[in-house]
């Protein structure tokens, strides 16, 4: 019997692996077709053109899923699979209906080789070491954006050099610079679909919780963002689950891959460390456990496979922040608009600005961000909002549109609240592993703290755009899967009142989280923007 058990789930294992292959090979393709897209003349068609071309590959997609369908073939990898490729074919989309300077942030401009201008903003900074072929020797906080660690930027310095040697010219190049956050946006699903296995989420749980993080508008809008936000968060991913798949194994590799995710983050943008801490509290809960064992074997082991992790995630996180300090004597930091700015929100009191909103602070009769810290300056409004509809102001929206908008965003709202609450309550339950609690609940706290830390120091509306907390859509899609699994299907043996009560909790949160990605999607797909 046990042989058999073993057999199987090694089988399953196999199964989930070639999946995921699939999926990456999948994913490879999609993003080198949409890149081929991008320096062809599609790139130059009308946008009713590119509307039906893109038609005809959902199509493919809807035919080859009622196939699988209809034949009896899904299964939980195949509906994984198909949710990941509709996920990829939507990003793939989405880059190509918009272009270089389409809701970018601090993006800047770009002239090209033929000049010597020094231009700001993230393709400036990537123009830069294009030119030049190699960092910024000017002080990284005179010029915006340069201050941000180097490693997105050198990629995607890279990746334009191979665009001109394939014979692209300098405007679909630096247009193809779409690619790589893209392909980070596609990949971050994949591991989160790998979290969530890593829990042992299955069936409904893993399919809410995956969609979640498919179908939310703002890791596909950042899919075609050229900054660093997008890698940032897919090292973030990574650190996740790498510190899950740490918590079951306790081995010296997954140190090493920790140290690298973090190491590589934090050269990306500095927030990605937030993480360090609560797998910080982690390792010490670890120690403790091997000290307290007395086994001093094992105590000079673990000592020396905690020094490995600091002598490789030291020199790599710390690099960009000592060039700093060493070259130009500047200390980390963000270069601010200053006091004149519309978006300056430091005249407002730190409750406007951090606490409750009021009901006519959340603007629902239209929910977009206006920039103007006059018109709104609270902060967890600002993050709802920017969620939803990035920092879009639209002034000509149809009132059908408008009032779908409208009903999203008090769902949004609602539903954020709810799988918050939701969170805490599946990661306090008592089959969750204690560290899984410590390293999951301590992450998802401090990462709101360190948000709200950030719009104190830096006193603009632009510190609230949801983009500086995405990574928690992640916690997010685990409370979604862990509350399917814990409280749904509700078993005859456990039907108390009580867990009555959480399994229409968990109805009530599915059908919203369903309902707004359905809406979501209708607004984006009928909204004349892109």
């Amino acid at each position: 019997m046990t042989k058999l058990l073993f057999q199987s789930s090694s089988s399953s294992e196999s199964t989930s692996q070639k999946t995921e292959l699939c999926l990456i090979l999948t994913i490879l393709l999609s993003c080198f077709v949409t890149a081929v897209l991008q320096g062809s003349r599609f790139f130059y068609s009308s946008h009713y053109t590119k509307v039906l071309v893109l038609g005809c590959f959902f199509l493919a997609y809807a035919g080859i899923f009622f196939y699988l369908k209809s034949s009896h073939r899904f299964n939980e990898n195949t509906i994984v699979f198909m949710m990941i490729l509709l996920g990829v074919l939507i990003r793939c989309s989405y880059v190509l209906l918009s272009g270089l300077y389409d809701r970018q942030h601090d993006a800047g401009a770009y002239t090209g080789m033929g000049t010597d201008f020094i231009n700001p903003g993230h393709i400036g900074y990537i123009e830069y070491i294009y030119k030049f072929h190699k960092l910024p020797d000017i002080n990284p906080y005179q010029l915006f954006a340069y201050y941000h660690p180097p490693l997105h930027h050198i990629i995607s310095y890279l990746w334009l050099q191979i665009n001109i040697w394939l014979g692209v010219c300098e405007e679909l190049a630096f247009e193809n610079l779409q690619f790589l956050p893209l392909f980070y946006s596609c990949l971050c699903l994949i591991i989160t679909h790998k979290i969530l296995k890593v829990l042992e989420i299955n069936g409904t749980g893993l399919y809410i919780g995956l969609a979640f993080m498919v179908f939310h508008p703002a890791t596909i809008i950042m899919s075609g963002s050229v900054n660093n936000d997008m890698l940032t968060i897919l090292f973030m991913c990574l650190t996740i689950l790498g510190s899950l798949q740490w918590i079951r194994n306790k081995d010296l590799k997954g140190l090493i891959k920790l140290a690298l995710y973090i190491g590589l983050g934090m050269i990306t943008k500095l927030n990605s460390a937030v993480l360090a801490i609560p797998l910080a509290i982690v390792f010490l809960m670890h120690f403790v456990g091997v000290i307290r064992s007395k086994d001093k074997k094992q105590l000079l082991y673990w000592i020396r496979n905690y020094c490995i992790f600091g002598l490789i995630v030291a020199p790599i996180g710390l690099s960009w922040i000592t060039r700093n300090l060493i070259r130009f004597g500047e200390k980390p930091g963000v270069p601010v608009p200053g006091v004149t700015s519309p978006m300056y929100t430091q005249n407002f009191s730190l409750w406007e600005r951090l606490g409750i909103p009021s009901f006519s602070d959340w603007h629902f009769d239209f929910p977009f961000h206006p920039i103007s810290a006059k018109a709104c300056c609270n902060t967890w409004v600002i993050m709802f909002q920017t969620s939803m509809f990035a920092e879009e102001y639209p002034a000509d929206l149809p009132d059908v549109l408008l009032a779908l908008c409208q009903m999203m965003f008090i769902l949004a709202v609602i539903l954020g609240i709810a799988t918050a609450i939701l969170l805490f309550i599946v990661l306090l339950n008592k089959r969750t592993r204690r560290e899984d609690t410590v390293f999951l609940l301590t992450g998802y706290v401090i990462m709101l703290i360190s948000f709200a830390a950030f719009v104190i120091i830096y006193p603009y509306t632009c510190s609230s755009d949801f983009r500086y907390v995405a990574i928690c859509l992640v916690y997010i899609s685990i409370a979604l899967g862990l509350g399917n699994k814990y409280y749904l299907p509700l078993s005859p043996l456990n039907s108390n009142k009580s867990a009555r009560l959480k399994a229409n909790y968990m109805h009530v949160i599915n059908a919203g989280i369903l309902t707004l990605l359905t809406g979501i999607t209708l607004i984006y797909l009928f909204w004349n923007r892109w």
